[in-house]
């Protein structure tokens, strides 16, 4: 452990020495340099506490020190605009998060570390550290987390992208060493496979994520890069055919799953003719939709086995969002359908910091401690309703696994929480959100800075949006995205003007939507870029009110579904 522990030092340090070389510079000769940025100055700062810190043996270290110059690489990651700083100062972080785990014994901070070195490979893919990443993540699968599975995965990126270095021969004796004890493939079939070159328009499928409950599933491919497919249902399998993909040795060919996992069956992946396909096995299949997403490329398909209780569209139908004016209620209110599940969504997590306050506040701090305050809230005013969070720690979840995980659990309700923020300083109010076609050029705006983990547009997701929306779906999550709206408002209001204005109700296409199966709203609760307001998110008596106002819009949404008849109107 003391061996790694120096390494982990000795890796920080190295980040921090290529960054303070211009710095060193900059003081060395300021005639004529440019102004050293924030970002630089932080890094600075991270390099003199690391000195203090590493000064002393690590049974004098403190954890909170640690934490200290934790906050310093994020500092320096959320300030770094022009891509100078940032992956070397996410790096350094994950190696420190790496250290901790170790020497505090909390593999929390394993976890924590991952979403470092993710931040990574998501947002600098050609950046200088790229390397260093993936062989942490290695590192931390194999060497501590104990799943060689993901070891593999990662040392096998490193083989494809840069074949003829050092890194992939090191990273090729760590497969064979892997695969030796699990009597897998050789590393000649690893190479192989990783020869071809996504220039020439190939995919290679790299990993295979599902969730599943009695009547839904979602299975998500991650693609080196985006590509054409083709789709046809066999019975009560859907089939996606990849003409141009090819399937990584690390990916388990047949994913079978066991009856405790709902409608899931099976997820069988097969090599054919130049392509790939793959065969999701289910109970029963009704009906499915299936979009890609960007950065990173992925291919998610969602499948549904229930039969519907009525002539509703199914998710292939393409149904126009209804008119402004009083719409029929919908068959959860004729039948009196009451809410029994939850899902609440923290905004963004881990690696993904979202909007940053005028003091260096977190948007997934403040969204996640909201969260926690409204699941205590409904647990206390709603007891026959069962709460459940997308996350409940510092953790980065996909978007698309967010709405997955309400699908799967059958979730009556879901509500992503999050926190605005605007060039203009004077900005305030609350502002809350339901997924629809139709929406303004200032709602696309705000839709693509949630959607920040695509690089598809807010515009361009409208398209693919036509085949997963009904009529009914878009006019209770109207209903409901006005009950939480309202209380906000009112609230709020009580507080202070400006926390209480009413931006209103609105339509967008978020990703975190997509697909869900339930009554789905977005809700911006505040601006942490107003001075006063962003000021007031730093109490613990402002974050309570916000949750009881959430918490009161839910109930009053509640209600509405005990009078059957006319939902809300637009």
């Amino acid at each position: 452990m003391k061996r790694s522990l120096r390494l982990c030092y000795s890796l920080i340090l190295s980040a921090l020495l290529i960054l303070l070389a211009p710095l060193r510079e900059h003081q060395a000769h300021p005639q004529g340099m440019p102004t050293i940025s924030a970002a630089d100055e932080l890094m600075h700062r991270a390099a003199l506490l690391a000195q203090s810190l590493y000064g002393r043996p690590p049974a004098a270290r403190e954890e909170s020190e640690y934490l200290a110059l934790v906050n310093v690489y994020t500092r320096a990651i959320a300030l770094d605009t022009n891509a100078a700083a940032g992956d070397a100062a996410l790096v350094a972080r994950a190696e420190l998060f790496r250290e901790m785990a170790q020497l505090f014994n909390k593999p929390r901070y394993l976890y924590a570390a991952l979403d470092s070195y993710d931040a990574v490979l998501r947002r600098y893919p050609d950046g200088p550290f790229i390397v260093r990443a993936l062989v942490g993540v290695a590192r931390i699968h194999e060497r501590d987390l104990k799943t060689p599975e993901a070891a593999m995965q990662a040392y096998g990126e490193i083989i494809r992208r840069f074949p003829q270095s050092v890194s992939a021969r090191e990273a090729l004796a760590c497969v064979a060493r892997l695969q030796s004890t699990a009597g897998q493939r050789t590393p000649r079939d690893v190479a192989e496979a990783y020869s071809e070159d996504d220039a020439a328009g190939v995919t290679t499928i790299s990993q295979v994520r599902h969730f599943s409950g009695p009547d839904y599933a979602r299975v998500i491919l991650d693609l080196s890069i985006g590509t054409a497919y083709e789709r046809r249902v066999e019975g009560t399998s859907l089939v996606i055919r990849l003409p141009s993909a090819r399937l990584s040795p690390l990916v388990t060919p047949v994913q079978s799953l066991a009856p405790a996992s709902g409608m899931l069956r099976q997820v069988r992946l097969t090599s054919r003719e130049g392509g790939v396909e793959v065969r999701i096995e289910c109970t029963r299949l009704r009906d499915f939709a299936i979009f890609a997403l960007d950065n990173p490329a992925r291919l998610v398909a969602d499948v549904r086995g229930a039969q519907p209780i009525a002539e509703e569209p199914t998710l292939l139908a393409e149904s126009p969002v209804p008119s402004a004016g009083a719409v029929p209620g919908s068959l959860v209110r004729a039948l009196g359908l009451k809410v029994k599940r939850i899902i609440i969504d923290p905004g963004h997590g881990g690696s993904d910091t979202g909007a940053i306050g005028r003091d260096g506040i977190y948007e997934k701090d403040v969204a996640l401690d909201i969260a926690l305050r409204l699941r205590a809230a409904i647990q206390r005013e709603l007891k026959d309703v069962e709460v459940l969070l997308t996350r409940d720690t510092d953790r980065y979840v996909p978007l698309e696994e967010r709405t997955a995980m309400a699908n799967a659990r059958q979730a009556d309700l879901f509500i992503s929480i999050h926190l605005n923020s605007s060039p203009t300083p004077l900005a305030s109010g609350v502002e809350t959100y339901f997924l629809s076609l139709d929406a303004t050029k200032e709602e696309l705006e705000v839709a693509t800075r949630e959607n920040a983990t695509t690089s598809r547009s807010a515009g361009e997701l409208q398209g693919l949006l036509q085949r997963i929306i009904t009529d009914t779906r878009v006019a209770e999550s109207r209903t409901f995205a006005q009950s939480i709206q309202s209380s906000l408002v009112a609230g709020l209001g009580r507080i202070s003007p400006t926390a209480g204005f009413n931006r209103g109700v609105k339509k967008a296409p978020f990703v975190v939507l997509l697909g869900a199966n339930m009554p789905s709203v977005l809700t911006e609760v505040s601006f942490l870029s107003h001075p006063k307001d962003g000021e007031a998110l730093r109490t613990i008596e402002f974050r309570q009110s916000i949750a009881e106002s959430l918490c009161d819009g839910i109930k009053r949404y509640i209600e509405t579904l005990k009078r059957p008849g006319m939902v809300a109107a637009e």
